[in-house]
């Protein structure tokens, strides 16, 4: 999402550190100062275990966690009473935390009473931490982050790694003795359920009858076979992966690393990294033209940037207003469609110059599109409680209530249906896309999130950040 000031505080304290320790202060930043424990933390970017956690973190100068957590949580509450003007007591309250050990805390931190260091100022906090970690003063601007590089070169490590189990299928274009199929829908039964922890997010299929699920919190994509239902292999990637988009031939994926500042490119046949595109701030969304050869991502600093897969660089980009995880691309190639998250809007840019056409003004907070195949109809999960449906022809736009707030959303095969998910509620709705009438619930628990259809759309995957993948028939 758009980026977090004490992420950005903290990035600007602490410029030149490998990608590996950038992606532990992006996490502290994103949580506020409130870290898991060391173990998971080490999962959640992509290392081993705790220990080559610390010696990452040693070799850049920084503190042990613990200490560098502490440093997060002060300034974060520095950051807060400067900007709203409540008190340090207020802020404690509000986190149901004893007032008395968050002084503690701050007079342990910077050595001064909280009165003191509120006078001082977040500047000078961000000098005394600069100091602690023996880094020079730089000035007040930010000293541009060092382009990332594959974390096993910058921790000495080998800590990007694939498993495949024997027996896996290479990825085809379309599998051997199969050939065109009328496309289909699931009747909305929920069959099969596969665990899998670390917080799925996303999933895509491919033709051949496989899916690819990131796990941001385990720096891994999952692989899954659809028949047998059941995981047969993973890779390892960058940080918070959180987008997968699988290539018009189903043989490579790319998938955004949040904390790794990244688009890493996967070859699906023997789940080995083969390339990484470094994208200014986190990676989001992610669109694949039909052609195959640009990739249009969406990053925190509200950007919109367009990827040559060729060139493996972006060749340029445009700013867009909140930025979130979702993008739509035409099936021309044409034009794109970029939900605004809290702005309220959806903006419809040319995919080419990235040059805005024009904006809907949905309200509320615009999630997950789906486009139909004629191009006439745009849809939008709503996280204020409502789909979206917008007539490009004219711009007409109306608005479904739901039965809650909508944040994935996916159109089927034969296009006869809407999967809209109700992250917060536990629920997946299924809805007929000609009367916009919901036909059927189906209750997943969890939170699910990503929604994917199979080849022929008999078949639904649900990623559920509750640690599972639901199959759908």
């Amino acid at each position: 999402m758009p980026p977090l000031l004490l992420t950005s505080l903290l990035q600007t304290a602490l410029p030149r550190v490998s990608p590996a320790s950038r992606a532990v202060i992006s996490t502290l930043g994103c949580l506020n100062g409130n870290t898991p424990s060391a173990h998971d933390m080490a999962t959640w970017v992509g290392l081993r275990d705790r220990y080559q956690l610390a010696r990452v973190l040693r070799r850049d100068g920084l503190p042990p966690l613990e200490d560098l957590t502490r440093w997060a949580r002060v300034l974060y509450w520095m950051v807060e009473a400067e900007s709203s003007g409540a008190t340090l007591r207020q802020l404690a309250q509000r986190e149901r935390l004893d007032p008395a050990a968050a002084y503690r805390l701050v007079h342990q931190v910077t050595g001064v009473p909280w009165l003191q260091a509120r006078r001082a100022g977040v500047q000078a906090a961000v000098l005394q931490l600069r100091g602690r970690c023996g880094m020079r003063l730089v000035g007040p601007r930010a000293v541009p982050a060092e382009v990332p590089r594959r974390l096993a070169a910058a921790v000495g490590d080998d800590v990007i790694s694939a498993t495949t189990l024997a027996g896996a299928p290479r990825p085809s274009r379309r599998p051997p003795g199969v050939g065109p199929t009328l496309a289909h829908h699931p009747a909305g039964v929920l069959v099969e359920r596969c665990l899998v922890g670390g917080y799925p997010f996303d999933v895509a299929t491919t033709p051949d009858g496989m899916a690819f699920v990131t796990r941001s919190h385990a720096a891994s994509l999952e692989v899954l076979r659809l028949q047998p239902f059941r995981a047969v292999g993973s890779a390892r990637t960058g940080p918070a992966p959180t987008r997968v988009v699988v290539s018009p031939t189903g043989t490579l994926a790319y998938v955004t690393s949040q904390f790794g500042e990244e688009v890493e490119i996967f070859d699906l046949g023997t789940l080995r990294k083969t390339g990484a595109i470094p994208v200014p701030g986190h990676p989001l969304g992610a669109a694949l033209t039909p052609d195959g050869r640009t990739l249009l991502v969406t990053t925190n600093l509200d950007r919109l940037c367009a990827v040559s897969l060729a060139a493996r660089r972006v060749v340029t980009s445009v700013p867009v207003p909140r930025a979130c995880t979702s993008l739509a691309m035409h099936p021309s190639g044409r034009r794109v469609y970029v939900p605004c998250w809290k702005a309220g809007v959806i903006i419809e840019s040319d995919a080419r110059t990235l040059c805005q056409l024009r904006r809907f003004e949905v309200g509320g907070t615009a999630q997950d599109l789906a486009l139909s195949s004629d191009c006439l109809t745009l849809y939008a999960a709503n996280q204020g409680g409502w789909l979206n449906v917008i007539k490009l022809s004219s711009g007409c736009i109306e608005t479904i209530p739901l039965e809650g707030p909508a944040v994935s959303l996916a159109l089927s095969p034969d296009e006869d249906v809407l999967y809209v998910g109700l992250v917060f509620d536990g629920r997946v709705l299924v809805i007929d896309r000609r009367t916009l009438h919901v036909r059927t619930t189906i209750k997943t628990g969890g939170k699910p999130r990503g929604i994917a259809f199979d080849r022929t759309g008999r078949l639904a995957l649900l990623a559920n950040e509750a640690g599972w993948v639901d199959l759908v028939r």
